[in-house]
């Protein structure tokens, strides 16, 4: 069975009333002119509303937005953001079950119950969107999708495991500098000592 569209569907409804209240319009002026002009101010506001409503659902705007929130969908998906939530969900998940003792019995199984029916892609939509024009769009996914960008995207899980290292040892290096430098203040600012001087 083929799927209904709801944004279709909303479209046809919205024509439908728009034709049937044109089709009212005329006949009540065929048949009583005195009733159909004091109806008219009413008739023409209701159109005018249904006009602006068609326009933000279906006008230039709402095309170009829905235009681009389908290129930044796209763009995720080449760059993997439904992983990466997914990795920030196991390490959620992870944290909770540390702390076993202080979460309520059945929360983790709740928790991942919730999480599976929820995407974290739907609430970054609106930070690309803002964040980024169309034509950035347009580049970013071109270049994701060249072989150069495939590859870049390939190599990213193996880059970023070595610059963890890299980031651990540049760690464990300037806590040494900062040790060596506070041990040479320490020294330098005790008061000096001659032969056969107590301090």
């Amino acid at each position: 069975m083929r799927s209904i569209n709801p944004l279709a569907s909303w479209r046809w409804c919205l024509l439908a009333v728009l034709a049937v209240g044109c089709a009212h319009s005329s006949t009540g002026t065929s048949a009583a002119p005195t009733a159909a002009s004091s109806e008219a101010p009413r008739t023409d506001a209701n159109h005018a509303e249904a006009r602006e409503l068609a326009d933000k659902m279906f006008g230039p705007e709402a095309q170009a937005s829905k235009r681009k929130q389908e290129k930044v969908r796209r763009l995720m998906a080449l760059t993997g953001a439904e992983d990466t939530g997914q990795q920030m969900l196991d390490i959620m998940t992870s944290h909770f079950e540390q702390m076993s003792t202080s979460v309520p019995p059945g929360f983790l199984e709740k928790f991942r119950e919730v999480a599976r029916q929820e995407s974290i892609v739907d609430m970054l939509v609106p930070v690309y969107m803002k964040h980024f024009t169309e034509e950035d769009l347009d580049a970013a996914i071109a270049f994701h999708e060249s072989p150069a960008g495939k590859r870049f995207l390939a190599a990213q899980p193996r880059v970023m495991e070595e610059a963890k290292e890299v980031g651990e040892k540049w760690g464990v290096q300037l806590a040494e500098k900062t040790l060596r430098a506070l041990a040479e203040e320490a020294r330098q600012a005790q008061p000096a000592r001659h032969d056969g001087q107590q301090l």
